[in-house]
């Protein structure tokens, strides 16, 4: 777990994140809802996560995946001073117990069950035992053993429950019913109607007291973190996140308007209060993007799926894009709340620095605000009307890719190419073409039901992402002429039958991300992140919620740090990130300019040591301070990493080793000096 230590409560403390496994949550801890006290350590649950404050020594340990957690998105928590242990209750059923020295016993028998309804209704701990209160009944917990006792289905929603000596109470919607312990409580005949008067269900007044005092006691108390567990659109920019936290998924989802920053360890959201005042909080919802000004760091715009586009300078609200006051147009123009329905996606900023972005639902669907300050319209009646426009993506030549998601009334989803000829104010000399349909390497149509992202690679290769899976272009060039085809690359099966596979095939594939060593990240809406070699035909690591840290399957969006290799992951529950290991390549190469992390290496750490700073394919030795070769290898676009292991795979013993690095050529080298420690 992550500890802090802090002088001043009231403030936002900064956290030091430490790769568990090369994993990190980025959790939001703000707006807590509960606070139970623990022996010296108060729990918090915020946002539905989970940190705790130390009476004693002022620190602050926070809980998630990585570390002590076996799930993400906590329900409630329940403190049991009779065996020291901590109760959480995921919303999906999952059980947590936490004990003394960061014991953990995790008790998944709940959220395995299968039941017509798992709505919780409330958590209550008395003694040793634990009772959750259910739509379909009520479930018991043995806190003492950490074990799941039964499942009592009571023909009713259970709104509270309780224990006095031997006998269970449990308030349903039909009355209050007692169970004797001595009896088979499993059958629904052996529990009783009783007068509600004579059962005490919730808090008593001393308990009330106390809890109040807990929550006055850490209300001040904020962790540096998101302000909350919305990631929807990630756009990177050199070492700065930034977070689009809405939605643009039917049917409609109110996202109080998030926007966020991830720089330097530090988290901080763009100013929300002027928005609200200026629009309403029901209109000011829903952020889809975010861009930066590429001639100004401190100069932002915010797309909404609502209410048009606002302007942020210093993180400050500077204007309003609106129906009323440019050419965007709202799908319900004639009604009193149309700017309501203002809805403009798929924001970015082409080469020349002019704002381009997408007015869903309307007769121009393409808007964009010049450089200058002034707009330009482009009208194309296969795009006319057409919803949920995601993004638009500038290939190397300037030609802008944009995608309409899903289909509707008004035509099916597709990708519409834009070649301006780099005169955007004259439309005569442009190519343009929407595509819906298109045919594979081998002659086989498909017409997907979702299109949902483009990107290009390192070797100038567009990569596609839709429902029918991945599709790539080595001749992007093409698409203008009626014999383009998409590739979808094939696997051999390694069977000696000659045959392959669709890459990825049938998966939806949501967003797609290029690495330094020009390999492909994959986010998909139910099978969480692959990735894949350079030329898709190797998998090389696929993360989900069962095999990794990984807090959601359903991905929204990818962004990666060229500098670090850090990979983030917009999920549908939040946002977190893997440490791959490959970043941007060096366009030289000096002993000075190598990073290496971690160095020292501690006894405690079991990952990897990447090497940072090298060459394109720089080849690189890891050697003993005596010159014994230890393992050598090829970096991954500007990072090499080693696994602290001989070739043989036994872990080196401690001592000084020397990583020796030359470029591709071998006319340029550098040397990196790692400790390890035992």
């Amino acid at each position: 777990m992550r500890k802090l230590y802090f002088i001043i409560l009231l403030c936002l403390l900064s956290v030091t994140h430490l790769y568990a496994n090369d994993w990190i949550i980025y959790a939001s801890y703000h707006n807590a809802t509960k606070a139970v006290k623990g022996d010296s350590r108060i729990f918090v649950l915020a946002n539905g996560d989970l940190f705790s404050y130390d009476t004693e020594d002022n620190s602050i340990e926070l809980y998630d995946k990585t570390n002590a957690l076996s799930d993400f998105g906590i329900k409630d928590i329940a403190y049991s001073s009779a065996e020291k242990r901590l109760v959480v209750l995921y919303e999906n059923g999952n059980i947590d117990l936490l004990g003394m020295n960061d014991t953990r016993w995790n008790m998944p028998d709940l959220k395995t069950k299968t039941l017509e309804d798992k709505t919780i209704n409330e958590l209550k701990v008395v003694d040793s035992e634990a009772l959750i209160s259910l739509n379909s009944g009520l479930a018991l917990l043995n806190l003492k053993e950490g074990y799941f006792v039964d499942l009592y289905t009571l023909g009713s929603k259970v709104t509270n429950a309780t224990i006095v000596g031997k006998k269970i109470y449990a308030k349903t919607a039909n009355g209050v019913l007692e169970g004797d312990r001595n009896a088979n409580l499993l059958d629904v005949n052996n529990w009783k109607e009783v007068e509600a008067s004579t059962v005490t269900f919730g808090q008593t007044t001393e308990e009330k007291e106390a809890t109040a005092a807990l929550m006055e006691k850490v209300k001040d108390i904020i962790p540096n973190s998101p302000i909350r567990n919305y990631a929807y659109k990630l756009n990177m920019t050199g070492n700065r996140l930034l977070v689009a936290g809405g939605n643009f998924y039917y049917p409609e989802v109110e996202y109080t308007g998030t926007a966020m920053k991830y720089e330097q360890g530090r988290w901080s959201a763009f100013d929300e209060e002027e928005a609200i005042a200026l629009v309403g909080a029901s209109t000011y919802r829903n952020v889809t993007d975010i861009v930066q000004d590429p001639n100004d760091p401190e100069h932002h715009w915010l797309g909404t799926k609502c209410s048009g586009i606002y302007e942020f300078k210093n993180y400050k609200l500077a204007n309003h894009y609106t129906y009323d006051n440019s050419p965007l147009t709202s799908i319900l123009p004639n009604i009193k709340d149309a700017g309501k329905y203002v809805r403009v996606t798929a924001l970015n900023y082409d080469k020349d620095g002019n704002l381009w972005m997408c007015n869903n639902e309307c007769d121009t669907i393409v808007r964009i605000l010049k450089k200058d300050g002034t707009w330009k319209s482009y009208y194309y009646s296969e795009a006319s009307k057409k919803p949920t426009w995601d993004r638009t993506y500038f290939d190397q030549r300037g030609w802008a890719w944009i995608n309409s998601r899903r289909s509707s009334s008004n035509g099916e989803s597709g990708l519409l190419v834009i070649d301006t000829n780099g005169t955007i104010n004259t439309q005569s000399d442009d190519q343009h073409r929407y595509l819906s349909t298109f045919q594979n390497q081998n002659g086989e149509s498909y017409t997907p039901d979702l299109y949902y992202c483009v990107t290009e690679d390192l070797d100038k290769a567009l990569w596609m992402g839709c429902t029918k899976g991945i599709f790539m272009t080595k001749t992007p060039e093409n698409i203008f002429k009626s014999t383009f085809t998409f590739t979808q690359p094939v696997v051999p099966r390694n069977d000696g039958s000659g045959l392959g596979d669709y890459l990825l095939n049938g998966i939806p594939v949501k967003c797609i991300a290029i690495d330094g060593g020009n390999r492909k990240w994959v986010g998909t809406l139910n099978n969480g992140v692959y990735l894949l070699s350079a030329n898709g035909m190797e998998t090389i690591e696929h993360f989900t919620t069962e095999n990794s840290p990984l807090i959601s399957d359903e991905i929204n969006d990818l962004a990666i740090d060229g500098e670090t290799g850090e990979v983030f992951i917009a999920t549908s529950k939040g946002l977190c990130s893997y440490r791959g290991d490959a970043t941007d390549p060096a366009t030289t190469m000096s002993s000075s300019n190598l990073k290496v992390y971690p160095n020292p290496v501690r006894p405690e750490y079991q990952g990897k040591v990447h090497i940072t700073g090298l060459m394109y394919n720089s080849d690189v030795k890891i050697v003993s301070a005596a010159g014994k070769l230890v393992a050598e290898g090829t970096s991954i676009g500007g990072e090499f990493s080693w696994d602290c292991c001989l070739q043989n795979g036994r872990r080196v013993g401690s001592g000084i080793y020397y990583a020796l690095c030359t470029d591709e050529d071998g006319k340029k080298d550098a040397v990196a000096k790692i400790l390890i420690i035992h």
